[in-house]
């Protein structure tokens, strides 16, 4: 393989480490059972960029979520909801409770507020259909407020519906704008990107279909390919050749979520982000696949140190996730 092609792999998945502060992706957090103050959600670091995917009952109950501003910080909060069908008429509202926090609005009786806190009840903007060029995905912005140099102590969010008929549907909010993640939460965000999706309402069965239908396509290529060769007696060629379709199927699921989202909103320059997060795990299956079928017989040590490189760079990019 040519050394040169292994360059550009290494150069593209640079650029892309050098764009990800731009993309404004969020790391995934989880909501669990939060439909009393006492049981808020906690957020670590209201600082760092969070995205919290959850869905408000028909019965009504709000969300709450929770947490502590120790310094004059800028907090910014945005509550979306799922483009669902089911959801077209659900409308979720968002209220800040918090010291110090002028009153606005009133909120529904059943929504706990601590004494000596005051409410905000966030205005709604204009749904906004939005889409997210890292995930990739589309929801509708319903609120967006910052917090500017808030005061010292424990906040809460709730999120609700101002309805005596409530709906109940999939909301979302995000918290924080600090590009950060830990080792796991970069490496677990193939399986959050899942339950995104599901979130939007794509069956488990459309979102691995572009997967699977890789991986079935491959296989009878590779067979073709060593049946060529007279067959193959080298392992590591085999798990190259099939984890190489891995990556191709990571790149053409992701471009299969870039057209899906593209049918229902305008998608403009953000696409390009999400372009070269496909083209990285495309290029490295289709390095990987030549470095297994090409004299697949023979393992050297040059091809060894290859399979490690590009093995690093494709489980930092999820490629094969």
């Amino acid at each position: 393989m040519k050394r040169n092609f292994l360059i550009i792999i290494i150069v593209f998945a640079l650029l892309f480490f050098q764009i990800l502060p731009v993309v404004m992706a969020h790391a995934p957090l989880g909501s669990r059972d939060n439909e009393s103050i006492d049981k808020a959600t906690v957020i670590p670091d209201p600082t760092k960029s969070w995205a919290l995917y959850s869905q408000l009952n028909s019965d009504g109950d709000a969300q709450y979520y929770t947490f502590i501003i120790t310094s004059g910080q800028k907090i910014h909060v945005t509550l979306y909801k799922s483009m669902r069908t089911e959801d077209t008429t659900f409308i979720p509202r968002l209220a800040i409770i918090g010291p110090n926090i002028v009153p606005q609005g009133i909120l529904p009786s059943k929504i706990t507020v601590q004494s000596g806190l005051g409410v905000n009840l966030v205005t709604q903007i204009q749904p906004k259909p939005t889409y997210e060029p890292f995930s990739p995905s589309i929801y509708i912005v319903l609120a967006d407020v910052m917090l500017e140099n808030p005061a010292l102590g424990k906040y809460y969010l709730v999120v609700y519906e101002q309805s005596d008929d409530p709906k109940g549907g999939n909301y979302g909010l995000g918290v924080g704008d600090r590009e950060t993640y830990t080792i796991d939460e970069w490496l677990l965000i193939p399986f959050n990107l899942i339950t995104i999706y599901q979130w939007e309402g794509q069956s488990l069965a459309l979102i691995l279909t572009p997967i699977i239908v890789t991986l079935f396509v491959g296989i009878v290529f590779i067979a073709w390919s060593l049946k060529k060769q007279n067959g193959i007696v080298n392992p590591m060629a085999w798990f190259g050749a099939i984890g190489s379709i891995t990556f191709m199927g990571t790149a053409f699921t992701t471009l299969f979520e870039l057209l899906a989202s593209a049918t229902k909103v305008t998608v403009g320059r953000e696409a390009v982000i999400t372009l070269i997060i496909s083209i990285i795990p495309l290029a490295l299956g289709f390095a990987v696949l030549r470095l297994s079928i090409k004299n697949s017989r023979q393992t050297s040590i040059r091809k060894r140190v290859y399979y490690i490189i590009m093995g690093i760079v494709a489980l930092f990019m999820w490629a094969g996730s």
